[in-house]
């Protein structure tokens, strides 16, 4: 069945209206043609099928009833799904901003189907299904892009049952989304059943030597090329401010706001004279009415540099549909490295530490065949359970850098939570640690900056 076949069919299933849904469409489309005050800048082509998938979307998203009385047809369902992902992606489906695409390729009986796109001038959202006959489990692998395409790429939760929609995320840096992008991608399966053979270890054992887990098997490789409508790509506005202030006494400014149909991104530059580098900021933007549009917790939430360990940009959830006229941004904190302390010593035969991270306590240092386990306590911040109190690069007495391969944390009901970190193969006195911050402080009252 093809994707027009698909709407068809699903525009003669709305027809037969469900007895707790009745007079449900027509006060969806009432409370949506009030609450619509400025026009359309663009519009889905094909009229009737058009027409069926707004209908859609507004009952998904003003009616949760009719979500879950149509949670039982595969196309409502993952259509359902999708709106739900955040927010900006929600406004946007709500808002016809939404590229069917419906290509499929099926290869050692398995299909996949890139159903839609989210895209705008920044950001790339492809939406995909996978189905097979006798897979518990089916998982896109991290996709490879065809060309030099500067970007970040995020990807769905591996191994979910066939049919669920999977999602990649491609968001681009200064650089725009090109007018057609090529991916390669190979599927994988999971079986559950299957176990560990190997007698079971410490806890610290494994973490400075894990165990060599098996690549999974590829069981089908898919390339599909996707071309983006202009209509889409083109969308999105820079706002330029160049307002420097200051913030903890060090100099920033924040050089501009760019408002895309996914995300908003607020950029900010610092000087060389500063003492400590920006590495996280608690902010939000606010409209003329009060609302509240939040960082990004689902996603990528801020990008660097590689000439600075400086977060530069970070992303907010998107006011491009609303009708906001004004929109003010407010700075209620930071996050900062001192630049004194991109690197502190740890005395691993004395169990010390020169310096650390503020609210961070050296418990302990646990020396074993495989090398080293570090154990810190931390205060917890505000809803954050846990968060990064270290790279993961270590370096020994003369400069030489190690990694890690992997961390753990536990958290508990109390105030803290600890963080084991597991130096494999380095068996020294002593060593470098990289912290992720050195210090967080609250701007009171918060720093207001109007946007436009």
């Amino acid at each position: 069945m093809n994707r027009g076949e698909e709407y068809r069919a699903l525009l003669a299933e709305l027809e037969q209206t469900p007895p707790a849904l009745d007079g449900t469409g027509g006060r969806a489309l009432e409370r949506e043609r009030a609450r619509r005050r400025k026009n359309r800048l663009w519009s889905l082509p094909a009229g009737s099928f058009a027409a069926c998938f707004v209908l859609f979307v507004l009952l998904v998203n003003l009616w949760p009833p009719f979500a879950r009385a149509c949670s039982d047809i595969p196309v409502l369902g993952r259509l359902a799904e999708a709106v739900r992902l955040s927010p900006s992606l929600s406004a946007a489906v709500e808002n016809e901003y939404v590229q069917p695409i419906g290509q499929s390729q099926t290869v050692n009986g398995i299909t996949a189907t890139v159903e839609y796109v989210i895209v705008d001038l920044k950001q790339v959202n492809i939406f995909y299904t996978l189905s097979g006959e006798g897979y518990e489990t089916l998982s896109g692998e991290m996709p490879e892009l065809a060309g030099d395409l500067p970007c970040s790429i995020s990807t769905s939760d591996f191994g979910q049952p066939p049919g669920t929609l999977l999602d990649f995320t491609l968001d681009f840096f200064d650089n725009d989304v090109p007018e057609q992008i090529t991916f390669t991608f190979g599927v994988t399966t999971w079986d559950r059943r299957s176990g560990q053979t190997e007698p079971d270890r410490a806890y610290e054992d494994e973490m400075l030597s894990p165990r060599e887990e098996p690549e999974a098997e590829v069981l089908a490789e898919f390339t599909f090329t996707v071309d983006f409508d202009p209509t889409f790509t083109q969308q999105g506005e820079t706002v330029a401010i160049d307002r420097q202030f200051q913030m903890d006494g060090q100099t920033l400014t924040l050089t501009e706001v760019e408002i895309y149909p996914t995300h908003v991104r607020v950029n900010f530059e610092d000087v060389p004279e500063n003492t400590a580098w920006m590495k996280g900021l608690d902010f939000y933007l606010e409209n003329e009415d009060g609302e509240r549009l939040e960082p990004v917790s689902n996603g990528i939430s801020g990008t660097g540099s590689p000439d600075s360990p400086m977060i530069a940009s970070y992303r907010l959830e998107s006011p491009y549909f609303s009708d906001s006229q004004h929109l003010t941004l407010y700075l209620t904190g930071a996050v900062w490295l001192d630049k004194d302390m991109e690197w502190v010593r740890v005395d691993l035969a004395h169990r010390t530490a020169e310096r650390l991270p503020e609210g961070v306590t050296f418990t302990g240092a646990d020396h074993r065949a495989g090398g080293w386990i570090l154990t810190f306590e931390a205060e917890r911040r505000k809803e954050n359970a846990a968060y990064q109190l270290f790279s993961m690069t270590f370096r020994d007495a003369e400069g030489k850098e190690y990694e890690m391969r992997s961390s753990g944390s536990a958290v508990g009901d109390g105030e803290t939570f600890e963080v084991m970190l597991p130096l494999p193969d380095y068996h020294a006195g002593e060593v470098w640690l990289n912290p992720s911050f050195s210090r967080v402080t609250a701007q009171t009252p918060p720093m207001v900056i109007p946007v436009k």
